[in-house]
């Protein structure tokens, strides 16, 4: 009897199997491309890990498929089902985040511990200061200069001065004045008035709603031509504003 060897196929060509060779009867050895194809793959290590049945143990780029990911570590990390240890940058999508620390923290929503650039949108504000009427209620420490701007303006007659929006104030006569708060001071606040004469000088200024002075009387100004003082105050309550004047100051 002749022996028939199995007749294989490789690229388009039949041929005989070499002598001793065998066709497997099954694939749970099978090592090349086609393993995401494989009913037994739990050792399977190339690409197609992606479509595996059993997939668990899986390493490849495939993971972001995978039905037990727990433990993957692929940049798939973005569509675990679990996903709570995730390290990947598809943290901004986990469905548990409350640790997560990468940049996808400003959609986080439990971002109470975040971290990250994203904090800006975080829901909770509560240890962050707003831009207008926060009170910070611990030590203020100021690395870099803090200055108020300067409200300046040129008149006469009653000159009523907005403590509620500037802390310094600059302000040129150009007749005789009364100086008033138009909305008075916050306890504790400070600041500075420049007081100018006008080109022709000899203005005088007058000061009511809760000025109060050294030895109660108030200060006479530097009368000449241009010339320029400085009041300092101090507001110890809304409705004292004590003041002290800096007479003839030069180069301003």
């Amino acid at each position: 009897m002749v022996i028939q060897t199995p007749l294989i196929l490789i690229n388009g060509v039949t041929s005989q199997l070499p002598p001793g060779d065998l066709v497997p009867g099954q694939d749970s050895f099978a090592q090349a491309s086609g393993n995401a194809a494989l009913s037994l793959g739990t050792t399977a290590l190339a690409s197609g890990n992606a479509a595996l049945v059993v997939g668990a143990g899986a390493l490849a780029s495939g993971n972001a498929a995978l039905t037990n990911a727990a433990t993957a570590l692929a940049s798939g990390n973005s569509a675990l089902i679990v996903g709570a240890n995730a390290l990947a940058s598809g943290n901004a999508a986990l469905t548990n985040s409350a640790t997560a620390l990468a940049s996808g923290n400003a959609a986080l929503v439990v971002g109470g511990t975040a971290l990250a650039s994203g904090n800006a949108a975080l829901t909770g504000l509560s240890s962050k200061v707003s831009k207008a009427g926060d009170v910070i209620s611990g030590t203020l420490v100021v690395n870099a200069r803090s200055f108020g701007s300067v409200s300046s303006t040129v008149t006469s007659g009653v000159i009523l001065i907005d403590f509620s929006a500037n802390n310094n104030f600059d302000i040129t006569l150009r007749g005789n004045s009364t100086l008033a708060p138009s909305a008075a001071p916050s306890g504790g606040q400070s600041g500075a008035i420049y007081i100018r004469q006008d080109g022709t000088g000899s203005r005088t200024l007058a000061y009511s709603g809760g000025w109060s002075f050294s030895n109660g009387s108030a200060p006479t100004l530097t009368t000449s031509a241009s010339g320029t003082d400085l009041l300092a105050y101090y507001a110890a309550s809304p409705t004292v504003i004590v003041g002290s004047l800096i007479a003839a100051v030069s180069g301003v």
